[in-house]
């Protein structure tokens, strides 16, 4: 567990602005055996990290709202994809491409990273990196590590590296999947993507065009491809999410009748929140020859 790893505890004990809590403190009406997290208290903001992902489950800037939601069926148990926060979709998004039997969104999400390095600059920003390496396995046939830092001021920017390890080419497709808190997801729209065609994945795939910006009235599940300026989600604030090497953008809301059916979800949760993602998956995903590193970043700011 990453509460023992020596790295974690030489950190938490050279910077008070760290400390460990778990999930059975934070989120006491949720289900699951539990996890730790890694508690963020500095003059800017607040915020909680999963070790499981790497994933940013809370951000509170000083003085602000929280940005983020967590279903309140999350399930808080080791290996678990954690439902709300910012899960890290990688090295595949959606379903794998050519075995359905694997897991959906890959495997980087349920795995555990390592926390090796955390600074407070002169700005009072604080800056996180979480390392994840994987050897192959059934799961996923290539060598490759994963490098997350996380800058939280004010506003969060999420860094994104990714080096391939093995000794083959090999294709990655990622998503940072943000779940945005909202108060009503009836009075929500994305705007931004006016007259962009997108693949709806709830009508099969097929391609549209997206005229004026997306509301949401059901279920909505919509990739944007080649998308270089930021998006912005009107919920009573308005949020701005910008990508440096996320060409993707993926709007989803699962609607009432799709809620019910999954089980950390459910019935009336849909409500809380929308997903506005930025990444880089279907014709924009990464194709890594050996040896080769990308980098990419989102950052969210008020709009």
């Amino acid at each position: 567990m990453s509460r023992h790893n020596p790295s974690l505890q030489r950190l938490l004990a050279e910077h008070e602005f760290l400390s460990l809590t778990d999930s059975q403190s934070r989120f006491a009406d949720h289900p699951g055996s539990g996890l730790p997290l890694l508690a963020v208290s500095t003059p800017l903001c607040e915020a909680l990290i999963a070790f499981n992902g790497a994933q940013l489950l809370s951000f509170k800037p000083t003085g602000g709202e929280e940005l983020l939601w967590v279903s309140p069926n999350c399930q808080f148990s080791e290996g678990a994809s954690l439902r709300g926060g910012i899960p890290l979709c990688l090295p595949w998004f959606g379903p794998h491409p050519s075995d359905k039997s694997r897991p959906n969104h890959g495997i980087a999400r349920t795995r555990d990273w390592h926390l090796t390095g955390a600074r407070l600059d002169d700005h009072q920003l604080c800056h996180l990196s979480f390392e994840y390496t994987h050897n192959a396995d059934l799961l996923f046939e290539h060598d490759f590590s994963a490098t997350l830092v996380l800058t939280l001021g004010l506003t969060p920017t999420l860094s994104l590296h990714l080096h391939n390890r093995s000794e083959e080419t090999f294709d990655a497709s990622w998503v940072m999947h943000t779940y945005f808190a909202v108060s009503d997801i009836a009075g929500v729209r994305v705007e931004g993507l006016d007259g962009r065609e997108y693949a709806d994945k709830v009508r099969g795939g097929r391609y549209f065009t997206q005229s004026g910006p997306i509301t949401f009235s059901g279920e909505v599940d919509r990739v944007f491809e080649d998308i270089q300026l930021p998006v912005t989600i009107d919920a009573g604030r308005r949020l701005r999410v910008t990508g440096d090497n996320c060409p993707s953008v993926v709007v989803w809301n699962t609607g009432d009748q799709l809620a019910r059916k999954i089980a950390d979800i459910g019935p009336g949760h849909h409500t809380g929140y929308v997903c506005v993602e930025r990444g880089a998956c279907l014709g924009d995903s990464w194709r890594l020859a050996p040896g080769e590193e990308r980098h990419a970043e989102m950052s969210i700011t008020p709009a």
